[in-house]
């Protein structure tokens, strides 16, 4: 008897459940789709399609390499040379301004071979020094000291002693020590924002000009 009564018991259960799924269960959801008109639906013409409005394209800036300069001076020159030095910096496309130095600036203290007889004789004595671990040097074009070979032009006296020392004790015979631009009448080339090519340019000149040294300099 009370089998029968429990059995009772969960069908009813059951069939309560089953008549009220709808409040027990949340119910889905129910995606209503946008009903499609075909009427309105109408192809665009070319040119149609050219006259909707189009986004806007931002160009982006060109990126411009600055090229680093500096400030140069390039001296020290004669009365006579100056000229020389001034036309060559004109064919290197530069217009410097020309410096007169005092009679102290203008001391400058030479390192050198003093002149051989032939272009081939100091080109060859040139090599031979390089094979004794001389690197720093170069033949002089200048007229007046052509074929000459030169170590260095110093501002400080005891700078051009020591270069003179160490060559002599490399080896090299014949090394000379002397003073040059010396007194008034000397003149120096100044070059403001000169850019590293250019710099290198005038560099190439030191054959012609022995006395004269590129140094960089503050910008006024």
């Amino acid at each position: 008897m009370k089998k029968l009564m429990w059995l009772l018991v969960i069908v009813n259960v059951a069939l309560l459940a089953y008549f009220n799924l709808d409040y027990i269960l949340p119910n889905t959801p129910v995606v209503k789709w946008t009903e499609l008109n075909p009427e309105k639906i109408s192809l665009l013409s070319q040119q149609q399609i050219e006259a909707l409005p189009k986004k806007a394209v931002i160009a982006a800036e060109p990126v411009v390499a600055v090229a680093s300069t500096s400030c140069y001076e390039w001296g020290i020159f004669s009365a006579t040379s100056i000229a020389d030095a001034q036309t060559a910096a004109s064919k290197l496309s530069l217009q410097p301004t020309t410096k007169e130095q005092t009679s102290q600036d203008a001391k400058r203290f030479w390192v050198y071979k003093p002149p051989l007889k032939s272009a081939q004789e100091a080109q060859a004595k040139a090599a031979q020094l390089k094979v004794l671990g001389v690197q720093d040097l170069f033949v002089v074009q200048e007229p007046k000291w052509r074929n000459a070979i030169s170590f260095g032009v110093f501002e400080d006296e005891k700078l051009a002693i020591k270069l003179m020392n160490e060559l002599k004790a490399k080896g090299v015979k014949d090394v000379v020590k002397a003073l040059r631009n010396q007194g008034k009448g000397h003149f120096s080339l100044l070059f403001s924002h000169l850019a590293e090519p250019q710099a290198a340019e005038i560099k190439l000149l030191k054959a012609d000009f022995p006395e004269a040294d590129l140094k960089e300099v503050t910008c006024n």
